[in-house]
């Protein structure tokens, strides 16, 4: 099977901290996987596809979070077997210096 994937992938376990459109409350997710595109998000508390939300997350080693906007570009809501129930979240805007943080992490630098 071919990765269709424009970008690069790394397992990662962090907590995500965000907020939906309405900015009413903080939601936290932990995470599967990143990448300089998106991530993805475990999860059994789902948002709907094309949903925005703002997020932080924190890198290992660097000292303040990594903050970007984005949307659920996908949403896993009955996973098969060994898979896990999440959503796929497309970044849409950060600023350069995370996403140097995050291209330079998922490469592994």
């Amino acid at each position: 099977m071919t990765d269709l994937r424009r970008h690069k992938r790394k397992p990662l376990a962090v907590e995500f901290r965000c907020r939906d459109e309405s900015g009413a409350g903080t939601l936290q997710f932990g995470s599967g996987d990143l990448s300089a595109g998106g991530a993805f998000l475990r999860s059994d508390l789902l948002l709907e596809q094309g949903e925005r939300l703002w997020l932080e997350l924190e890198l290992p080693g660097r000292e303040r979070p990594v903050r970007a906007e984005a949307r659920v570009a996908w949403v896993r809501r009955f996973p098969s077997s060994g898979q896990e129930g999440g959503m796929g979240i497309e970044f849409l805007g950060m600023t350069d210096e995370d996403r140097r943080a995050v291209e330079s992490f998922v490469e592994g630098a």
